[in-house]
């Protein structure tokens, strides 16, 4: 029985190294995995936040279409002039003058108050973005020559009538309104 200096009770400086080693990359793929995770979280927080504004959106443009008067109503694939009795500003109310325009991916919306409006001589306000969206048309349900359904990509007020729908595309989603004040 010799005694050979070897402590059986201790840990050798290689297996504490080793034992670090492998700490740390539990840790590293740890860390990762948590970025990953914090990323994917702010990307959902983000597309909801998207969804939520397009819905809301959508939302105010049925109800401002659905209050659409007959006269002043014209519009085309990515502008569109109206009077209606519902504002951003005041809601249900007095008839407003109301217009959307898509330029540059933005969806813009001026409103001024009808009484008193001259298309030739006066503003509709000042612009305010409603949101960026990769596409915004607007068409409107009329009827051609014989009389039958068609869509159209443009709307003159020649006669004094609104379309019977308008139909409105934002993104990919697609929604129509059927117009209540039609004569």
């Amino acid at each position: 029985m010799s005694n050979s200096g070897h402590n059986s009770r201790g840990f050798t400086l290689i297996e504490v190294m080793v034992s670090l080693t492998i700490l740390a990359l539990i840790t590293g793929v740890a860390v990762a995995g948590l970025g990953i995770g914090i990323d994917s979280w702010h990307r959902g927080s983000r597309t909801i936040e998207e969804l939520d504004r397009r819905f809301a959106v959508e939302r105010f443009i049925e109800r401002q279409l659905a209050q659409a008067e007959s006269k002043s109503f014209e519009g085309n694939h990515e502008a569109l002039t109206f009077i209606s009795a519902y504002s951003l500003a005041s809601g249900l109310g007095d008839p407003t003058v109301v217009k959307y325009s898509f330029e540059s991916g933005k969806l813009l919306y001026f409103e001024t108050v009808a009484a008193g409006y001259d298309p030739e001589h006066s503003e509709l306000g000042r612009a305010q973005n409603l949101g960026v969206f990769s596409r915004m048309v607007f068409r409107y349900l009329g009827k051609d020559a014989f009389g039958k359904p068609i869509w159209l990509d443009e709307w003159k007020n020649e006669n004094g009538d609104i379309p019977a729908v308008v139909q409105v595309q934002i993104g990919a989603d697609v929604f129509a309104v059927p117009m209540m004040n039609r004569r």
